[in-house]
C-alpha cells in the first residue's frame, strides 16, 4: 500500500474518532440544556473548543498528505486538488480505494450526526429562551410604554403587551 494513502488513511481515522467524540458532548450537552445545568454547558464547550482545534490541524494534515500523493503522481497544476473525492477517483489499486471510500463514508456518517445534534441543540436552546422570556412576562408583567405620567382623569393603564402577547 502507498505510504501517503497509509498515512491519509490514518488521519481519517482519527478525524472520525474527534468527530465521535464531538458527537458524545453534544448528546451530554442535549443533556445538560433540558436540565438547565449552565456550567456543565460551558465545561463542555470547553472540551469542544480543544477537539475544534486538534481537528484544524488533522484537516491541514490531511490536506498536505493529499497534495503529496498527487504531486507523486505528477498531477499538478489546476487540476491538483485536495479533495477526497479526487483523490479517490485517481487512486488505481482496488483496495486502497475501497478503503478510502469506506473511511470517507464513515466520516461523513459521523458529521452528519454530529450536524443533526448541533441543529437539535440549537432549537432546544431557542425554546428555553423563549420559555424563559414567556416566564419573566407571566411573573413580573408587562412593562410600561411611556416613563412619563398619564393622566389620572382616564382610568386606563397604558401597559405594553408581553412579548408573548403583541399581535403581529
Amino acid at each position: 500500500m502507498n505510504e501517503y494513502i497509509q498515512q491519509i488513511l490514518s488521519v481519517l481515522q482519527e478525524l472520525t474518532d474527534e468527530h465521535r467524540q464531538l458527537v458524545e458532548y453534544g448528546k451530554a450537552k442535549t443533556e445538560a440544556i433540558r436540565h438547565n445545568q449552565v456550567e456543565t454547558i460551558s465545561f463542555i464547550s470547553n472540551k469542544e473548543k480543544k477537539i475544534l482545534e486538534r481537528l484544524l490541524e488533522l484537516e491541514q494534515q490531511r490536506a498536505f498528505l493529499v497534495g503529496k500523493y498527487m504531486l507523486s503522481h505528477k498531477v499538478t497544476g489546476q487540476q491538483r486538488s485536495f479533495k477526497m473525492e479526487k483523490l479517490i477517483q485517481m487512486v488505481f489499486q482496488a483496495e486502497e480505494k475501497q478503503q478510502l471510500q469506506r473511511m470517507w463514508k464513515e466520516l461523513n456518517a459521523v458529521i452528519t450526526e454530529l450536524q443533526d445534534i448541533n441543529e437539535f441543540n440549537q432549537q432546544l436552546v431557542k425554546m428555553t429562551l423563549e420559555y424563559l422570556h414567556f416566564t419573566q412576562d407571566l411573573l413580573l408583567g408587562p412593562e410600561e410604554e411611556d416613563v412619563t405620567y398619564h393622566r389620572a382623569v382616564q382610568g386606563m393603564a397604558q401597559q405594553r403587551n408581553g412579548r408573548f402577547n403583541i399581535r403581529t
